[in-house]
């Protein structure tokens, strides 16, 4: 089966990406799981740097000028894994159980996740 492709719809376009299941399966699923529940609508890029990264995911950035955007993540939950249909747990602020499978590295056009779990 391949991967899922998540759309993301910004004021600047539409751009595709694929969502490695297959590698980072509990990260994977936490992504999918917030996007399907609506969790992204309507946030903002809180932190932008040419040619290095775009960040968001911050709900506090669903208003554009917030002073504390990039500071709150997602509520306490869980989860089903969608490789192993595990229940996986999210607590903290967003944070899930670290995944060191991946070899995958940050090269220009990859998605990457902020995690302390």
């Amino acid at each position: 089966m391949p991967n899922p492709v998540a759309v993301f719809d910004t004021t600047k376009g539409k751009f595709e990406a694929e969502i490695f299941l297959d590698r980072t399966p509990i990260t994977a699923s936490n992504f999918i799981d917030l996007a399907q529940s609506g969790f992204y609508n309507g946030i903002h890029f809180h932190r932008v740097i040419p040619d290095f990264m775009n960040q968001f995911g911050c709900p506090h950035a669903k208003n554009p000028a917030a002073r504390n955007a990039g500071t709150g993540g997602p509520p306490d939950g869980t989860f089903q894994n969608l490789k192993t249909g595990a229940t996986e747990q999210r607590r903290g602020g967003g944070n899930i159980k670290d995944e060191h499978t991946s070899r995958d590295s940050n090269e220009p056009g990859t998605l990457s996740m902020a995690n302390t779990g």
